[in-house]
């Protein structure tokens, strides 16, 4: 959590943390009580780039020599890169800034500065050094990604509360770093372990990384305004005393982001039904292109030989074309490349693009082939592809639990609201109203991320309550509105009830948070609900 800092004085203790004949370390946590904690804004800016530049200038440091030559001595600095500050938005936007290779230098210039870049480059320079025209952060000169960083150009409370409970909702980690900028926020996932940029497999770690900020992105657009133009690895505002309204010093795990990410594609790459239509199209101008590629190449993330060779038969596929013919035509793609796939693996891949699963290429696969292995002229028309076949409700003996509960969801959006979130009964009355039998809809209720339960009572007086998330959490904003009304509020005024200080932000446990504003809903009634633990 981060406190705002008056001149050189803790304003909650007596402390004096602002020395300038010592290192700027003398600005670390400083522990006022068991819960609260002073961080610095060096410490924000030390976290978020993974201590990717030297401590020390090079030339010209105010620290005594010996400790410097002492420093040197025990790193690396091959492995220590740099980043870009601007000084102020229109400096940016006229190319203007410095290149910045040190913390200590870093120190002098955040309080003056009002962009940065977050990501580590390898280096820099200037194309114009007395006018700092800089020269260097371009996406191939990356030596890592530290954070992946969002933008929101709207000035709503309301929209960071959306973020949150939206992450909350969606799996994702809560943001470590929220910054207010005079149009609206930003907020940033440090990452535990860097993406380290090599260009080797043509810069697989940074497309990785691109992917994934590319999902998150797509995600949260469904609940919150997320600006959609920002470049990820480029400028972000600069954290400071004025602008740091949450800090959480734990870095997501970055392979579970992966692996989030993922599961993200999956569910993109298959939940999309549709029997009512079917695609048909001569073969497309980026079909036409894209078969004239030979250097494909393995290893590429979303954009490999195998990608390339499934993607393509499903455009055949969707076109009506044989499976004779489709071979006939991919076995000679196949054999043009410089490093084709084996015939099991050729095989294999046409067959599973012919089984019916699947009715249409998918365009940011697509995209992601042309990007690679073409010079771009042709870009995909149609739609955004990949769906997913499945028989006809009706020609089943047994619904799948994905479809019961889309009826359960309907069913709930139909008689409950915002106001009267909850449909209640007992189980078998629930049953009996949804057209299951008691044992699948307990199934349902255990494999469901969508659906709300909450159990009253025990034995055959017990009442199961139900809701859908979704109207939770639009119960959840109406009473947030009905909390704050028309007063102007700021972000920190959303959890009244930790007593914060005026522009103090206390970060926001969201799953606790949500667990007990839903306890509140149940225990509306009049019974008191269980007492909180704030220990």
């Amino acid at each position: 959590m981060f406190y705002r800092k008056k001149e050189n004085e803790c304003r909650y203790c007596n402390v004096k943390f602002f020395d300038r004949s010592r290192e700027w370390e003398v600005y670390k946590v400083f522990q006022v009580s068991k819960e609260r904690k002073v961080v610095s804004v060096m410490d924000v800016i030390q976290f978020m780039t993974h201590d990717s530049l030297l401590r020390y200038k090079k030339k010209g440091s105010k620290f005594a020599d010996k400790e410097v030559k002492r420093y040197e001595t025990t790193i690396n600095a091959a492995y220590k890169g740099s980043v870009f500050l601007s000084s102020t938005k229109e400096d940016l936007s006229k190319g203007r800034g410095y290149v910045v290779t040190s913390y200590e230098t870093l120190h002098e210039k955040v309080g003056h500065a009002s962009h940065w870049t977050p990501n580590t480059f390898r280096g820099g320079t200037y194309y114009n050094f007395q006018k700092r025209i800089i020269k260097g952060h371009t996406r191939e000169n990356l030596k890592q990604v530290n954070v992946i960083g969002f933008d929101m150009d709207v000035k709503d409370p309301d929209q960071i509360y959306r973020l949150y409970l939206a992450c909350d909702e969606l799996g994702l980690p809560r943001p470590n770093v929220l910054l207010e900028t005079p149009r609206g926020f930003q907020f940033f996932f440090v990452l535990a372990t860097p993406f380290y940029v090599h260009n080797q497999q043509n810069f697989k770690s940074l497309r990785v990384a691109e992917r994934i900020f590319e999902n998150i992105r797509s995600a949260l657009l469904a609940y919150a305004k997320i600006d959609v133009n920002c470049n990820p690895f480029g400028f972000y505002r600069i954290p400071s005393t004025d602008n740091i309204l949450d800090f959480h010093d734990v870095p997501v795990d970055t392979n579970e982001l992966i692996f989030w990410s993922k599961e993200h594609d999956k569910k993109a790459f298959q939940i999309v039904y549709q029997n009512e239509t079917k695609i048909t199209s001569s073969m497309a101008e980026w079909y036409q292109v894209l078969i004239q590629a030979k250097k494909i190449s393995p290893g590429h993330y979303a954009a490999s030989r195998n990608n390339a060779l499934f993607t393509m038969a499903l455009e055949n596929y969707a076109a009506g074309r044989s499976f004779e013919d489709t071979y006939n035509e991919l076995d000679q793609f196949n054999s043009n490349l410089q490093a084709p796939l084996t015939k099991y693996e050729f095989e294999r891949t046409l067959n599973s693009a012919y089984k019916g699963k699947y009715k249409g290429a998918k365009r940011s696969y697509v995209e992601g082939l042309l990007e690679n292995w073409t010079d771009g002229r042709a870009t995909f028309q149609g739609r955004d592809g990949w769906y997913k076949f499945k028989k006809d409700r009706t020609d089943r003996k047994r619904s799948h639990y994905e479809e019961w509960e889309a009826d359960i969801i309907t069913y709930l959006e139909a008689k409950t609201s915002p106001e009267t979130p909850f449909l209640e009964g007992s189980l078998k009355m629930l049953s009996e109203t949804f057209g299951m039998a008691v044992s699948s809809l307990k199934e349902v209720f255990k494999r469901s991320s969508k659906l709300k339960k909450y159990v009253i009572g025990q034995g055959r007086g017990a009442i199961t309550k139900l809701a859908s998330r979704s109207i939770l959490f639009k119960r959840l904003l109406l009473l947030r509105k009905e909390q704050v009304r028309n007063a102007q509020i700021t972000f920190a005024e959303l959890f009244p009830e930790l007593n914060l200080f005026k522009h103090q932000l206390v970060s926001p446990f969201v799953e606790a948070k949500l667990l007990w504003d839903e306890l509140d809903l149940i225990y509306r009634a009049g019974t008191s609900p269980p007492a909180q633990n704030t220990g």
